[in-house]
């Protein structure tokens, strides 16, 4: 048996083809890690679009906030502007309207003091009418 094992280790088939897988052992691990990193930056790609798809969304949402905000601040000024002047436009609506009611007054009294003078008249013509 010994004649056996020795006959198979010295084969020139089996010696051929140990030293070709030796041979080709290195460049089949390069081929195999050049792969592995052909993987991985296709998925690095990916990842990258992902990313700048994102980046632009926050860049639009970040404009849309701008433009809010833009807004809301015209909006606050002008709500401002509008108290303001509707509190001018109460403040001389109420003036008008003291005005009017201290000329209704003055004009109730002077009503009343024409009445007054009528029904003065008027009695001193009664009693000085013959019966």
């Amino acid at each position: 048996m010994p004649n056996t094992s020795q006959k198979i280790a010295e084969n020139v088939l089996l010696l051929a083809v140990a030293r070709v897988s030796m041979a080709l052992s290195l460049p089949l691990i390069a081929f195999v890690a050049w792969l592995g990193g052909q993987y991985l930056e296709g998925k690095f790609d990916v990842i990258n679009d992902r990313v700048s798809t994102v980046e632009q969304r926050a860049s639009s949402a970040s404009n849309q906030v701008t433009q809010v905000n833009e807004r809301l601040i015209a909006v606050e000024t002008k709500q401002t502007q509008d108290a303001a002047s509707s509190e001018k436009f109460q403040s001389a609506t109420l003036t008008r309207l003291d005005r009017v009611q201290d000329s209704i007054v003055g004009l109730s009294n002077a009503v009343a003091a024409l009445t007054a003078t009528l029904q003065a008249v008027a009695e001193e013509r009664n009693r000085s009418q013959p019966r």
